[in-house]
């Protein structure tokens, strides 16, 4: 997970026109196509999106192998509605498999979902491409995210870090304990997973306590905001937003 992580930094801080657009711009960029994803109904137009979305990709100087890396072990969990579509939607029958029937109705629906479900990922897999997290946290905060939203997203984030640490170490510690589960009964792999959980929540507790004072003795209380100098938005800004926008209008209207 640490090699992952790093290598999605290494893609955050490259030189290229798109990674020093404003993450506002951005934000607002991603979040429209999103948007418009889920509204088109034409198998076309989303092809066009995600081609978009391809194009924009090659302009951040973003590795497309990385790109694709991080997409596929995302899209089973869209595939797992996807392929049921044909089986029971429709009424216009276009073959059989064991006297199963396929719909084309079903077919075309599956293929819209999987696009728009395609598109979305691609959008945000963009956006944490060339953009910071917590840069993402304050664009949304500058664009209207509440403050407590935005403090406890930017924890949040952190604690998947810290969790995993905590359970790395754990690992750690069972492995110098020479644990191996090829030597235990079924009933002694289970109590050492609930220890282990067990064990993790704990551990997970007690860092979140630590967190907490060490904040307030910081001076957090339900009043503190984020403060972080975003620049101010330049015209590549407005011809990016400015083409996105036309070109989301123009399948709007075209459908």
């Amino acid at each position: 997970m640490h090699g992952s992580l790093r290598a999605i930094e290494r893609e955050n801080f490259k030189n290229s026109i798109i990674h020093r657009l404003d993450p506002r711009i951005k934000l607002i960029i991603v979040l429209l196509l999103i948007i418009t994803a889920t509204t088109l109904k034409n198998i076309y137009f989303l092809i066009i999106l995600e081609f978009y979305m391809i194009l924009l990709i090659i302009l951040s100087k973003i590795s497309l192998k990385n790109t694709l890396k991080r997409i596929i072990p995302i899209l089973p969990f869209g595939l797992f509605i996807v392929l049921f579509q044909p089986f029971i939607r429709g009424n216009t029958i276009i073959f059989q498999i064991f006297g199963i029937p396929i719909y084309q109705e079903g077919l075309n629906f599956g293929i819209l979902l999987f696009l728009k479900f395609l598109v979305s990922i691609t959008s945000i897999v963009f956006l944490s491409s060339t953009t910071p997290i917590y840069k993402v946290i304050l664009a949304g905060r500058k664009l209207g995210l509440p403050n407590i939203m935005s403090i406890l997203l930017g924890l949040m984030i952190r604690y998947l870090f810290i969790m995993y640490d905590i359970l790395q170490s754990t690992i750690r510690a069972q492995k110098s304990r020479a644990l191996n589960r090829k030597n235990l009964s079924y009933k002694q792999i289970l109590n050492i997973f609930g220890y282990t959980v067990g064990s993790i929540f704990i551990r997970a507790y007690e860092q979140g306590e630590r967190t907490y004072l060490a904040m307030v003795s910081r001076g957090y209380s339900e009043n503190s905001d984020i403060h972080f100098n975003i620049g101010n938005i330049s015209t590549n800004d407005v011809i990016l937003l400015t083409v996105t926008i036309i070109l989301i209008i123009f399948l709007l209207v075209s459908q």
